[in-house]
């Protein structure tokens, strides 16, 4: 299937269930990702969940574990920069529907340990489909090679995307509700 095939699947898909259900995925990824992953102290770029496509709640990862987040947002240059969460007050929705910081420090990409990534669907390879303006492909290829690219799915991965382009950037993990996939 081709991305754009993949999103609208899996667009329509995540609105077939229940808002509960979602929640409880949610929390299934939020808890395995807490028992296999040394958060603590780390420097863990996360999204804020977009309400209207039912993204997976990310604010337990931001409740619970003792780290220093860092919330993306575009920036005037059509760029993916990330912002320091210091607590709830800070965000607004924006026009588009997304929550985001309205200040804070920001962090380059190389300084990051962990990079929490929204996607529709991700592949056997660990290539992901997001909602295709590439923005998390050009912040990825920034960061680290020692930073660990993590996406957080409610869906098993699908045997392959048949338009993968060379700027598409593979993660590493993969964290569904029922398992860690490693690629």
């Amino acid at each position: 299937m081709t991305k754009q095939e993949i999103r609208k699947k899996y667009k329509a898909l995540r609105k077939e269930f229940a808002v509960t259900e979602l929640e409880q995925w949610s929390l299934a990824i939020f808890e395995l990702a807490k028992k296999t992953f040394e958060l603590e102290g780390k420097k863990i770029s996360v999204f804020l969940p977009i309400e209207r496509f039912a993204e997976i709640n990310t604010w337990p990862f931001l409740n619970e574990i003792n780290a220093n987040f860092y919330l993306p947002v575009i920036n005037g240059k059509n760029e993916l920069v990330h912002i320091k969460y210091e607590d709830a007050n800070q965000i607004e929705v924006s026009s588009w529907g997304i929550p985001e910081p309205t200040y804070g420090d920001t962090i380059m990409p190389s300084e990051l340990d962990y990079v929490l990534v929204p996607l529709l669907a991700i592949d056997k390879k660990g290539f992901r489909v997001g909602y295709g303006k590439g923005f998390y492909d050009q912040f990825l290829s920034n960061c680290s090679p020692n930073c660990q690219f993590i996406g957080l799915s409610y869906f098993d991965p699908i045997e392959k995307i048949d338009d993968l382009h060379e700027a598409d950037i593979p993660l590493h993990i993969c964290v569904t509700p029922k398992s860690i996939i490693q690629f």
